[in-house]
């Protein structure tokens, strides 16, 4: 199968959240590597929106290369962060009206908190342009909260993002069986 993988955010130029130096775009891009060799071991072709930083804060492209390229499925991945230090936990989203969208959204979701031991926040909707705009089924997961001191942790350690990228990835291998 032919995935988009999409590490959320550009660098310097539009980090994402941060929290106590830990840079959103940093965690995204790590766990987008990891996620990448191991869909690649799968047999799976994987294109990503960026393989470092960038200096273009812009969306669009990042459908657009999955349009162009025909991707079967798009992931965008991202870190979740609000005020409140205790918000915590994996929350994945889909296009709404979206079918595939949403199986997809479910497969990782129920990958992703398993594997991680992370609250299950549940599959929800959004119009975000990358959702909107992609022509295959897409997601966009929060891995966890940069902002809660234990989700931090598994997204900056190699262990939790090694365990959030096989979650991704099996996740990604029940919805393309059922």
């Amino acid at each position: 199968m032919k995935i988009v993988i999409d590490p959320g955010h550009s660098g310097p130029v539009e980090p994402g959240a941060c929290a106590t130096g830990v840079r959103e775009c940093d965690v995204a891009l790590a766990i987008a590597k990891l996620l990448t060799e191991l869909l690649y071991e799968a047999g799976h072709d994987v294109l990503l929106t960026r393989t470092g930083n960038i200096a273009n804060d812009g969306l669009a492209f990042r459908a657009e290369l999955a349009n162009a390229n025909e991707a079967d499925v798009f992931i965008s991945l991202h870190a979740n962060s609000v005020e409140s230090p205790a918000a915590h936990g994996t929350e994945v989203y889909h296009y709404p009206g979206s079918v595939r969208g949403k199986r997809l959204a479910s497969c990782l979701q129920s990958r992703l908190v398993a594997e991680m031991g992370t609250a299950d926040r549940g599959v929800k909707e959004a119009n975000f342009q990358v959702l909107r705009e992609t022509d295959c089924p897409a997601a966009l997961v929060e891995v966890a909260f940069i902002s809660n001191e234990a989700d931090r942790r598994l997204l900056t350690g190699y262990a939790g993002q090694l365990a959030a990228a096989v979650a991704i990835a099996a996740g990604l291998a029940d919805y393309f069986a059922s």
